[in-house]
């Protein structure tokens, strides 16, 4: 028998943000149907078309359990230390900023030497200011074998400034986002964009902590949305 799942089952089954499935639906990248003004998925196509994304929904299912879903928050926190934390980052512009992000990073060449465009041609199509004073930069694509593995560099910024972001406030820190697939990809990015929303953390980032504080906050932080 055929199963439908809706938007709620969507979001908990790829782990990313109900914001990100409605885009894909009206940019008609994700296979749906419409009844009743309200949409809806067969499970066995989006399996289908998941997969065809390199999204692997065997470590999503409700069904995994607690295990994976340490597994899943011990992944953003080990490519927050891969990414390591900078302060007083120098921001006169988004291109120098970038500059600046790809020579802190020190990534493995040409990835390095290109970081700077990757991330500014992502800017380009859209703000990754997520509001509140904080932007998630990342590359359109995964950068696969160009890293070891994924990471989210920290950057505090020496002054706050303009990212088109929808709230308009200027951005103090920024959340440099690489990964090396799909998955790891949308689970970061939404963890990400969760935990990022809490109003302690935003005052918690304001201080511009250590990396080692930063960590712990993070690790507080998943383990009360567990």
């Amino acid at each position: 028998m055929t199963k439908w799942l809706k938007v709620s089952d969507v979001v908990q089954l790829l782990h990313v943000p109900e914001a990100t499935i409605y885009r894909w639906i009206r940019q008609g990248d994700i296979p749906c149907v419409v009844r009743r003004r309200k949409y809806y998925f067969n499970q066995s196509t989006l399996v289908s078309w998941a997969k065809s994304k390199h999204i692997h929904l065997e470590e999503h299912t409700r069904q995994a359990g607690k295990n994976n879903e340490q597994v899943s928050q011990s992944r953003l926190i080990e490519a927050l230390k891969a990414g390591n934390v900078f302060q007083a980052v120098p921001s006169g512009s988004l291109e120098s900023l970038f500059e600046e992000v790809a020579v802190r990073m020190a990534l493995p060449q040409p990835t390095g030497d290109s970081l700077s465009d990757i991330l500014l041609q992502r800017e380009h199509l859209s703000s990754t200011g997520i509001g509140n004073g904080i932007a998630i930069p990342h590359s359109k694509t995964p950068l696969g074998k160009q890293i070891s593995q994924s990471m989210v560099a920290t950057f505090f910024l020496e002054k706050p400034m303009d990212f088109n972001a929808p709230d308009g406030l200027p951005v103090f820190v920024l959340f440099v986002l690489l990964s090396v697939d799909s998955f790891h990809h949308l689970l970061l990015l939404s963890q990400l964009a969760r935990i990022l929303s809490q109003p302690q953390m935003n005052d918690f980032l304001k201080n511009s902590p250590s990396s080692e504080n930063l960590i712990e906050q993070f690790q507080k932080a998943l383990a009360e949305t567990a």
